[in-house]
């Protein structure tokens, strides 16, 4: 009897740690680049541009390949594990010339809906905030999952090695290999 109760105490507290855990996770990352907006739109909007300075592929140990026309509303990357396998893909939903890059990311996995939106706003003739925005919409059981094992604190990291990425990128044509950049 004591084993039925501890059990059913269990299932009760993971049930409410679910549910009053935050499935929304929504963070805004900045970076000053000297640059011009359309020099750092365009290195993000055009998706093999972004695979050379994107911390992703090589922290994850993926391959990607861009399907539809590179640096238009559609253009997908596609990622692929080290098996050859498709497991998902991000794809360009909104462009504002020199101002805006919009995403949604889809993957295999638990449901949700992650997007990432850059804007860029001149600071001056040579110099750019970049501001990424990311949300992701994680379905119950799945977003106390991720917050327990980390993943949410891991892809907030990411995304800033992708800023830090993107400002070598543009201002010395550096290009991401692991955690080293390199000359391109």
């Amino acid at each position: 009897m004591l084993v039925w109760s501890l059990v059913a105490a269990a299932t009760a507290g993971i049930g409410i740690a679910t549910f009053a855990t935050p499935h929304v996770v929504e963070y805004v990352e900045t970076v000053v680049i000297k640059g011009r907006p359309k020099d750092i739109y365009d290195a993000i909007r055009y998706q093999r541009r972004l695979m050379e300075w994107s911390a992703w592929p090589p922290e994850t140990g993926s391959a990607c390949r861009v399907e539809g026309e590179d640096g238009a509303i559609g253009a997908r990357t596609v990622f692929i594990d080290k098996h050859g396998k498709r497991f998902g893909h991000q794809e360009v939903t909104a462009l504002t010339d020199s101002a805006t890059v919009s995403f949604v990311l889809e993957s295999k996995g638990p449901p949700h809906k992650p997007e990432l939106h850059f804007h860029l706003s001149p600071m001056s003739d040579d110099t750019t905030l970049v501001i990424a925005h990311f949300r992701n919409d994680i379905a119950p059981p799945f977003n106390l999952v991720q917050r327990l094992f980390g993943i949410v604190r891991w892809t907030r990291e990411m995304h800033r090695k992708d800023l830090d990425g993107l400002k070598r990128f543009v201002e010395k044509g550096e290009t991401y290999l692991g955690n080293t950049a390199v000359a391109a």
